[in-house]
């Protein structure tokens, strides 16, 4: 599958973040798994499982972007019938060598087959509805305007039947309170993960038709790092 050509959208962090994870350096260096032992992967990791809860064995899930296949095995160990897409070949060339030696969980003997495409978030080429669920991890703290979030938001709607798992990041927590404080002392303007309020992506979110069904923080009040189920 090809990333259509006649998309056009500019704005500087959807540019950056395309950039940015398009390079096999950077590839080379993102984490392809959890590690079991590590308190933020496993807050995380039980934070997915939580947002995960009720779709059921079978369902066709999309992971966009899907990296290096982090999620692969996790989403695979539930029973379901994953896609991982990316915009940047650099990754996806790493998810399909990270799957093709990661030993199988018991439900991949019903559904043995992942899939990895290039696609972009933006506009994916899917058809309308064509998943059971999507989830789209450690992507939306990248895109530091409205209208990018929000094409995100209306294309991730359009190609899902049910719901979609996002992770963003929430102004709403003392780590992010102290870095913005950290930043503003030393005069130094950030242009990438950037925590936003709550209710500024719950208005994004319902302005593309969603409804916001579950929030889940990885550790609320401390770290910015949310998800929320959207249907």
């Amino acid at each position: 599958m090809s990333v259509p050509n006649h998309f056009e959208l500019d704005t500087p962090s959807y540019l950056q973040a395309v950039n940015r994870f398009s390079t096999p350096r950077v590839a080379s260096h993102y984490p392809s798994e959890y590690r079991p032992r590590h308190w933020r992967d496993k807050r995380e990791r039980q934070c997915i499982l939580n947002a995960l809860d009720g779709i059921p064995i079978g369902s066709r899930v999309l992971d966009l972007p899907c990296g290096t296949g982090r999620l692969t095995g996790l989403l695979v160990g539930k029973g379901f019938r994953v896609t991982g897409a990316d915009v940047s070949e650099a990754m996806l060339m790493r998810a399909r060598s990270n799957n093709a030696t990661r030993p199988p969980a018991p439900p991949s003997d019903t559904f043995p087959h992942v899939h990895f495409e290039h696609c972009d978030v933006m506009q994916t080429g899917y058809p309308d509805g064509h998943f059971d669920a999507i989830i789209c991890n450690r992507l939306f703290h990248h895109f530091t305007e409205s209208v990018t979030r929000v094409q995100a938001l209306r294309e991730l709607r359009r190609i899902s039947r049910g719901p979609v798992i996002i992770s963003f990041f929430n102004a709403f927590a003392l780590s992010a309170a102290y870095h913005r404080v950290k930043n503003i002392l030393r005069r130094r303007v950030l242009h990438d993960r950037i925590p936003i309020a709550f209710k500024t992506f719950h208005a994004e979110i319902q302005s593309v038709g969603f409804s916001v069904h579950k929030e889940i923080a990885v550790r609320w009040g401390i770290s910015p790092h949310w998800y929320v189920v959207v249907i």
